[in-house]
Parts: structure tokens; sequence; C-alpha cells
């Protein structure tokens, strides 16, 4: 069991860049592969090999919810904890136990997503799930026999990705978080067969992917609370409380779930649960009213020493320059991430778990780190919020808000009103040629992002900045705060700045460093 995994993620490290590269954004951050490789790494290298399959299992399970990063990696965790749990009291694997495992391992992507999209690598696990359940029942089935009908169930359920979704379709593409599950199960067979699963990369294939998997939160009342009882029917409550909100993190068995959701109506989700058990720990917070004033930041120096609050902050930073303005505004720990290197669950847990603070707000600053994020939830004793912030500037805007005097659930109500008003552009090189929502790119040109969506190219990034002003609603605007990136020099931010100035000059611009890799500027407007 341990060997067969480990053969796979030598298997898929030695494709990561491959899967990186069918990508169907021209952005510079494709890093399916390196995700899910590193997840898969981590969560086998640190397992000592056993006798029974089911304690393999359990350890491997473990270091993948810990060590799994970006948004494909922490459903890869959510599958190896799936075979855990259908390898559970199982000493050795067989045909029908490999069979049930991807079963559960299926069942657990799913529960893993709110909103499960198919045409990903969700629909790429149950497939080829439902392939070795196919094989199982065939005469003189063996585990051999099961785990090449998953391989080559994985293979067609990939190829089959590009017909179920409008981008793929439109690109001719296949999911990348797919392709690195095919290419998991088939380094597992590899080694099963004695195969070599040493690889020799050729030129990467030019097909794409997309990974879709969140729609935009909303804000209501932030409700959170336990539910104690017996014989729970957990899935069923899970299921009808995530679909009463938003941003849902709902954890637990048959006897404790804990829950925690954004509504618009409360009563309705303490009414629907109380049917089941006892409530405790009822929390409610209007997130909707008592909006605070962006910009009351306190006078720190940079240097000054942290100031004593009963929340901490954790914050996730693209650059060095980005790392220090959230420590001069009293962020408690730095984590470094961003578009090309996500931080892992563990990651973000160590850092929440050294703040001395028993409540933490987690500013994950990226989109693609909010599952992680929100993974440490289940995984702490502290009570931590996920403000599901997916870029820098939002996460700045957010730590603007927050007041040290304040506890949890005050600052919360702020910070999250905060980075709703937050309008992010941000420059870079295309790495690839592309359509996308009508927006031919060739790879080398500037491209020009407005809060994630790819709106503008042009060979000179001039004209990308300037369509992407044109485009910020700068006229319903105070501020504007010009990040420049680590291959950007002072000089040259200094003189856009100027440039903005004088053309919208009843708008403040502020130049800042932030050290960000790729990105030649990031503009933040407020």
């Amino acid at each position: 069991m341990l060997a067969a995994l480990q053969a796979a993620a030598h298997w898929l490290e030695q494709h990561a860049a491959e899967v990186n590269a069918l990508n169907v954004f021209p952005v510079p951050d494709g890093d399916t592969g390196t995700n899910m490789s590193l997840t898969l790494t981590g969560a086998t290298k640190d397992v000592a090999p056993e006798p029974s399959a089911a304690a393999v299992a359990e350890r491997v399970k473990y270091w993948a919810m810990m060590r799994g990063r970006g948004n494909s990696g922490i459903i890869l965790s959510q599958v190896l904890r799936g075979l855990a749990q259908g390898l559970e009291g199982h000493a050795r694997v067989g045909a029908p136990e490999l069979a049930a495992a991807l079963q559960q391992a299926s069942v657990a992507a799913y529960r893993a997503v709110l909103k499960p999209v198919e045409g990903t690598m969700l629909t790429v696990m149950r497939e080829a799930s439902e392939a070795a359940t196919a094989a199982l029942a065939a005469p003189h089935a063996t585990l051999l026999s099961v785990l090449a009908a998953t391989v080559e169930g994985a293979r067609e359920s990939v190829d089959r990705t590009r017909t179920l979704l409008k981008t793929l379709r439109e690109a001719g593409a296949v999911d990348s978080g797919g392709e690195g599950l095919f290419l998991i199960f088939q380094g597992m067979l590899r080694y099963a067969r004695g195969e070599s699963v040493e690889y020799h990369a050729a030129a990467p294939a030019p097909a794409m992917s997309f990974d879709d998997i969140h729609g935009p939160d909303d804000f209501g009342y932030c409700t959170n609370f336990i539910l104690r009882g017996r014989g729970m029917p957990y899935d069923d409550i899970r299921a009808t409380l995530a679909g009463m909100g938003q941003s849902a993190v709902i954890v637990g068995d048959d006897e404790l779930i804990k829950v925690h959701v954004h509504l618009l109506r409360p009563g309705e989700a303490l009414n629907y649960a109380i049917d089941f058990g006892a409530l405790e720990q009822i929390e409610i917070t209007n997130m909707d009213v008592q909006r605070e004033q962006l910009h009351q930041k306190a006078d720190v120096a940079p240097d000054a020493p942290a100031v004593d609050t009963a929340v901490g902050v954790v914050a996730v930073a693209p650059g060095p320059g980005f790392a220090a303005l959230f420590r001069d505004l009293q962020a408690g720990a730095v984590v470094g991430g961003g578009q090309t290197m996500n931080p892992s669950t563990e990651d973000l847990l160590a850092a929440i778990e050294q703040l001395p603070q028993q409540d933490v707000i987690v500013l994950p600053n990226n989109g693609n780190v909010i599952m992680a994020a929100r993974q440490t939830a289940s995984l702490s004793k502290k009570r931590i919020e996920v403000l599901p912030t997916k870029t820098a500037p939002q996460g700045m805007a957010a730590l603007l808000s927050f007041n040290y005097q304040n506890d949890l659930a005050t600052n919360v109500r702020a910070m999250s009103g905060a980075m709703q008003q937050i309008a992010t552009a941000e420059v870079t090189t295309a790495v690839r040629d592309a359509t996308v929502d009508d927006v031919a790119v060739r790879a080398g040109q500037t491209i020009g992002l407005l809060n994630g969506d790819l709106v503008t190219a042009a060979d000179e990034p001039q004209a990308v900045i300037d369509d992407l002003l044109a485009r910020m609603g700068l006229d319903d605007c105070e501020i504007l705060t010009v990040y420049y990136g680590a291959d950007t020099s002072p000089e040259a931010a200094a003189a856009l700045g100027e440039r903005i100035g004088a053309r919208f000059p009843d708008i403040e611009v502020e130049i800042q460093n932030g050290g960000q890799p790729l990105y030649t500027y990031i503009l933040s407007a407020e």
C-alpha cells in the first residue's frame, strides 16, 4: 500500500510540469501539478511501513490533510481521507477492498466541495471508482485487474472533461486535476506490474485545463454553533445547513457537529438543528451592518512592538513587500505564498498555533489558498474564522479595518465589509496563447486581470494599464494603491504613479513595494 502510493507520488512529481501546463488561463500560475505532487509526496514521505494497510492509510490521510495545498491538493487530501475510511479494519488490500475504498474516496472528494462542478477532478474520481466497481463484478477479478480498470476509467473520464465544461470545450482542453488523478492511479498500476516509474518527459502537450470550483461568497449573519446528539444523520444535516447559506464549514460525525455558515435567517438553521440534539456555543454575528471606516488605521511605527490583542491574524503574503506591510498592520503571523506557491494546511496551521490568541482570523489572499485555510478549522482547537480574501489588496483592506480592542465577531464583521469595497487589477505577462472570455492572448503579451477575470491584453504594458484604469470605476474611488513587483524598479513605479495622478487628479495615489513575483503591478482601488 505505502510503496504503491510512494511510487505514484514519484510518477506524479515527474509529470508535474506537464500538468501545470494544462491551463486554459494564460497567467503564470498554473500550479495544479505542483500542488498535487507536493500534497502526495508530503502525505507519504514520513510514513513508516506497517503490516496493516489500514494503519498506513490512516497515517497517509493525516499527513495529506496537514500538507495539502491549493484547491487541487486539498481535494486530493480528501481522496486519501476517503481511501483510509474505506480501508478501515483491513490489514491487506485485495480487489474488493480497493473498489470499496475508491468508492469512499469519491464520496469524500465530493463532500469537500459544497458546490461540485462536473468536468473536474471530482468527475474523474467518481468515474474511476465506478470503473473499479464494474471490474470487480467480472469473473476472476483480481487486484491488478481492478486497478487497471481504474486507470482506464480515469483516462477516459479525463478525456471527457473537455465536453463537460464550456471553458474546456472552447479550448479543446482537459482538466488538470483530473489528469493528476489519472497519473496517480497510473503510477500505482506501474508499481503493481513491476514496471519502472522513472519518466523522461517529452515536450509538454498544448492541451489546457480549467479548475473552477468555488462561487462568490455572500455575507449575512455569521452563524456558529455545536450540535450534540446520538445517531444524527450527519450527511443530511450537513447538506441541509450548507444549502441554507454561504461559506459553510461543517465538520463532525453522528454525535457532534461543528457548524459555521453565513445565513440570511440564522433562526431557521437553529430551529432545524435542534430537532437532532442539543445546541451549544451559539454565536450569531450580523455581518452586513455597522461597517467600520476602511482606513481607521492606528499610527504604528514599522518597528513598533506588537500590540496585545484578543484576536490574532494570519495573513498570506505573495511577496516580501506585502509581508512587511501585513506585519506593520499588526498581523501576528505572515505566511509566504501566492500564485506560484500555495502554502499548505500545515504551514497555515503552524502559523495559527504559534499565536497566543485562541481566536484567530486567517486572510488567504488568494482563491487557491481558501480551501487549505478552511481545512485548518477542523485541525485546530482554536476558534478560526477564514475571510475569503482572494487578493492581497483585499487582505490589506480587511486588516486596515482590524481593531485590536475588538472581539472576533466584531472584527470579522468590519473586515468582511472592508474587503468587499476593493477592486483589484493585476498586470502580468501571458505564458501561452489562449482565448478567454473573447479576449485573445499571445504568449509574451502583457495581460490585465480585474478582480480575477482576464479583461485585456496588448503588446504595450501601458495600454493594458490604461485599459484596466478605465474599467476600475475610479470616479467613485478615493485612493488608488500601486503595489510594484519584484522585477519592477521603484523609479518605474513612481513614474506610473505620477502618470495616474495626472490623469485622475481627484484620486490619492499611493506607491508600495509589494515584492510579488511575476506580476509587474497590482492595483487596488477603494
